[in-house]
């Protein structure tokens, strides 16, 4: 299903390991579970595991990354939110882990 009840900021892109992302729902009342995935040289985890946002409300979730190797090479993963009336909405993440 199309994400059409919900809108998203853009892609997450970090050079550090923090960000937080904010999610609007323009829609009725939906619960999100977020769940994350990302190359294994990189870990990735969102908090809170799920939010529920009232129409027209907006909700932010942290997302943490730490890097497990430093390959000097970009990973890719996402954050999706699935909500309980069937709305899906995919972030795409880039990470580069790198010695500094």
């Amino acid at each position: 299903m199309a994400d059409t009840c919900s809108k998203a900021s853009p892609p997450l892109y970090f050079s550090h390991l923090v960000g937080t992302q904010t999610v609007t729902n323009v829609d009725e009342e939906e619960t999100y579970t977020i769940t994350a995935r990302m190359a294994p040289v990189i870990a990735i985890e969102t908090n809170p595991p799920a939010m529920t946002i009232g129409p027209g409300e907006s909700q932010k979730f942290n997302v943490t990354l730490a890097v497990r190797s430093t390959t000097g090479a970009y990973s890719f993963g996402e954050v999706v939110l699935k909500g309980n009336r069937g709305h899906k909405v995919r972030m795409p993440v880039v990470a580069m882990g790198y010695d500094r």
